[in-house]
C-alpha cells in the first residue's frame, strides 16, 4: 500500500514486510509468505525504526509510525492557495523580466526586502512557539546549524 499526498511531493508512504533474510520487500496490502515484520518507508529515505507484527493491526501500527513522521513536515508545509499564488507571482515575475527587465528588477528589489524581515520575524514567532532549529532549518530548506547561525543572535 503507498500513500501520496499532493500537499508535500517527495514523501511517499509505504508500508514494507521484512523478509527472513532481513531485507524490505516491496510495499504490499498483505504481508508476503514468511514475512517477519511490517515497516514504515517514506519516498524520502525515512524507514520507521519498529517492526511491527505482519498482521493487519501491525500494518496499521506502521501506517501510523509514516504518518507520525510527516506530521512536523505537514506542520510546515505552506497552504496550497499560497504556493498557487507563490507560483502565479514567480511566473509572472518572469515573463515581466523578460519583456520590461527593470521593472521586474525593482519588484524583485522590493520584495528582498521585505522578504528578509518577514522570514526574521516568521523564524522569531517561530521560536517563541517552541519550534527547533532543525524544525526552522527544514522550513527554510537549510540544516539547523545554518538556520541557528543565520537567525540565532536576532533580538527576541
Amino acid at each position: 500500500m503507498r500513500i501520496a499526498l499532493d500537499d508535500l511531493p517527495g514523501h511517499e508512504g509505504a508500508v514494507v514486510a521484512r523478509l527472513p533474510d532481513g531485507s524490505l520487500g516491496a510495499a504490499a496490502d498483505e504481508a508476503p509468505a514468511g514475512a517477519l515484520a511490517y515497516l514504515a518507508s517514506c519516498s524520502c529515505g525515512w524507514r520507521g525504526t519498529d517492526d511491527r507484527p505482519p498482521t493487519d493491526t501491525g500494518r496499521m501500527s506502521a501506517t501510523s509510525d509514516w504518518v507520525a513522521h510527516m506530521q512536523p513536515l505537514w506542520a510546515a508545509a505552506p497552504p496550497g492557495w499560497l504556493v498557487n499564488r507563490s507560483d502565479a507571482l514567480r511566473q509572472a515575475l518572469a515573463d515581466l523580466a523578460e519583456s520590461w527587465p527593470l521593472q521586474a528588477m525593482g519588484v524583485l528589489a522590493d520584495i528582498e526586502r521585505w522578504q528578509k524581515t518577514l522570514t526574521a520575524d516568521a523564524v522569531a514567532a517561530a521560536r517563541a512557539k517552541g519550534a527547533s532549529w532543525a524544525e526552522i532549518g527544514a522550513a527554510l530548506g537549510i540544516t539547523k546549524q545554518s538556520a541557528h547561525e543565520r537567525f540565532g543572535k536576532a533580538k527576541p
